[in-house]
């Protein structure tokens, strides 16, 4: 019973990509991640879909070629979770013009028949027409692209979803213990442990994938104990969160070279606006990277540079901060140079890690991942399906506003629990969630604490922090009847919560 194909390690936008991968080509597939899904890096990107126009600079094409073919089969096979945004490139001189100029062209060039839209060259009206708010001062235009942008938690959810629909199973809150192997030293399954309730097993599967991430060494570490791993380097990237009215444009705007030879995009997003990354080396990696207060600063200083109106650190709604996965490359010390490759490795005891790529190339990484077992003789062989995999319930024919559209025909089933349960409140008011979403949360999406709505499943930290905590005690207490928990459960979880949320205050 208890014998699989594929078993994966991690829940992340990795592991999930190469879940969905493996079952829809019939493989028996089962999932564990130790905390929540996406409560590491996949939840705390910049809510790109891109092909990475940066690297443009670095000559390296094939990268962004393969960026933006991916991009084309995010956002065509999951529209509800993921659409087309226009970004803009504020123009400060001529040669600034001249050199967007060539990029722009060369980016829709490389994107062929799955360009998302037309580049365009805006002049200094038709540019602050577009985005008021822009510093005027020195403006000479603009040049304007287009890229995508997403809802990551939500997009993991449709992973999720499209995994089980496709005979999968799938486990949060499991801990991999260790690794069961045969007498040639050969993996052969694993030990795992429910964190909630403690319960230990094993099961047997004929490949084990680490597909964890900035933890990925953590993994072979516990397979080759004797060995210390360093095959991945972790940068953590700080984003700010503000109400819209700091920057109100249909238009995300790219900083594309601060002062320390950064980038940084001003994105709309849920009626708010997301401003980052930072992207600074880190030493050794954390599931709960706090915000540095010298890159919050530096978000703030480079920001004002852009705005007409001063930001200050009152405006901020959310802090959040994730660290990215990064293969290591020897003698390369500047994390945001490394590039955004991902790799494939092959342990002597036959583990397979997966390691390095982005958010974008998920569904490329899964790809490459299983045809890597099966041309190593570890799977029969089978052809992917994934280009023209429409995500779970996803529905193009009903548009529907936020927060029902990320649901799709899924949406549904939430207002059937609003008549059930005869609430049609929302969570706090100046949060766009309802009552019922919750209680969706926990029947269909395995959400089992605080933390998983409403810093997963909704974006409620996210949006605005301080609303969160302040709804907190509402989602305990829905939570609490609907899983038959008392007030001790509910007090523990506010305090955990608690804890959790305060990293996300200014």
């Amino acid at each position: 019973m208890n014998e699989y194909d594929v078993a994966i390690i991690g829940g992340g936008a990795t592991g999930l990509g190469v879940a969905v991968e493996a079952a829809s080509r019939g493989y028996k597939t089962i999932l564990f991640e130790a905390y929540d899904y996406g409560k590491g890096t996949s939840s705390k990107s910049t809510k790109l879909v891109h092909g990475g126009i940066r690297y443009l600079a670095n000559f390296d094409f094939e990268l962004v070629k393969e960026g933006l073919s991916e991009r084309h089969f995010f956002l065509k096979n999951a529209p509800h979770i993921a659409k087309a945004q226009p970004y803009m490139v504020p123009l400060y001189s001529w040669m600034d013009k001249l050199k967007y100029f060539v990029g722009i062209k060369l980016y829709d060039f490389l994107a062929g028949k799955e360009k998302v839209g037309h580049s365009e060259f805006l002049n200094r009206n038709d540019t602050l027409g577009k985005a008021p708010n822009l510093n005027t001062a020195g403006l000479k235009g603009s040049a304007v692209y287009y890229d995508g942008q997403f809802d990551d938690t939500r997009m993991l959810v449709s992973l999720l979803k499209t995994f089980e629909s496709l005979g999968g199973i799938a486990h949060n809150y499991t801990n991999v213990t260790g690794f069961t192997k045969n007498s040639e030293d050969k993996v052969t399954g694993l030990k795992v442990q429910n964190k909630l309730t403690n319960e230990d097993y094993e099961i047997k599967a004929k490949i084990v994938i680490n597909a964890t991430g900035t933890l990925t060494d953590t993994i072979l570490d516990i397979d080759e104990p004797v060995e210390s791993h360093k095959n991945v380097a972790a940068a953590q990237g700080t984003h700010l969160v503000f109400n819209k009215d700091i920057f109100d444009s249909k238009y995300a705007i790219v900083i594309p070279k601060t002062n320390d030879g950064r980038i940084l995009f001003v994105l709309p997003w849920h009626n708010k606006v997301v401003v980052g990354t930072t992207d600074i080396a880190i030493d050794k990696p954390e599931i709960d990277p706090i915000a540095q207060i010298n890159e919050i600063d530096f978000i703030l200083d480079t920001l004002n540079n852009y705005t007409s109106k001063i930001v200050t650190r009152d405006d901020i709604k959310s802090v959040f901060a994730g660290q990215r996965p990064l293969v290591r490359p020897q003698n390369q010390t500047n994390s945001s140079k490394i590039s955004r490759k991902h790799e494939i490795l092959l342990s002597s005891s036959g583990l397979i890690s997966i390691v390095g790529g982005k958010w974008t190339i998920y569904r490329l990484m899964g790809e490459d991942t299983i045809n890597f077992a099966i041309n190593n003789g570890m799977l029969n062989n089978t052809k992917s399906i994934t280009k023209e995999l429409k995500l779970y319930a996803q529905n193009t024919d009903t548009v529907l506003p936020y927060p029902l559209s990320v649901y799709a025909s899924e949406a549904n089933k939430i207002l059937k629990i609003t008549e059930e349960t005869k609430t049609h409140e929302k969570l706090h008011p100046d949060l766009p969630y309802l009552c019922a979403e919750v209680i969706y949360q926990i029947r269909h999406e395995q959400a089992k604490t605080i933390e998983d709505v409403l810093c997963r499943r909704t974006r409620a930290i996210l949006l605005n922090a301080k609303a969160a905590i302040e709804a907190a005690p509402t989602v305990a207490k829905l939570m609490a009847t609907e899983m038959g928990y008392d007030n001790k459960w509910i007090e523990d979880q506010l305090n955990n919560f608690n804890k959790i949320a305060k990293q996300y205050l200014p």
